[in-house]
């Protein structure tokens, strides 16, 4: 997902920043890196960004949910249906591809699309029911 967002980005012109697990970490973006705790895969934080409006700072935010598997985590989801939870990072798609059209059309405004993106899935160091997780708070991405 972070790779289709860069690829979006070298073609259109847009600003695209990745985090890694290491960068979350740092800022304290514990509800992310709890979900991704289970999963083999790392975690990305994706941020694109598109400045159609040099006369100001304000501008437009966009986010979208990128689980690109979800199993449920600690509570795993039956079978039946599992195959369709790779349409769980529908919402961060959906952000990438408006922002994508967003460039492509370049209105005057400015938009920030925000993509967590992880797998939720099952192991040994996958949150539990009652863990306590600091989400970050801070604003650091302004449209």
């Amino acid at each position: 997902m972070a790779a289709r967002a860069q690829s979006v980005a070298d073609e259109t012109g847009l600003r695209c920043e990745v985090l890694d697990k290491d960068q979350m970490v740092e800022l304290g973006m514990g509800a992310l890196l709890g979900v991704a705790k289970g999963s083999a895969q790392p975690p990305k934080f994706i941020v694109l960004q598109y400045r159609g409006d040099t006369t100001t700072d304000r501008g437009v935010g966009l986010v979208g949910k990128g689980i690109t598997f979800d199993t449920g985590g600690i509570s795993i989801k039956p079978a039946a249906g599992m195959e369709e939870m790779k349409g769980d990072m529908s919402g961060g798609a959906s952000v990438i591809a408006a922002l994508y059209a967003i460039a492509r059309l370049k209105p005057s405004i400015n938009v920030t699309g925000i993509i967590p993106a992880t797998e939720n899935m099952p192991g040994g160091d996958a949150i539990k029911p009652g863990d306590v997780l600091r989400a970050m708070t801070a604003s650091r991405w302004r449209s």
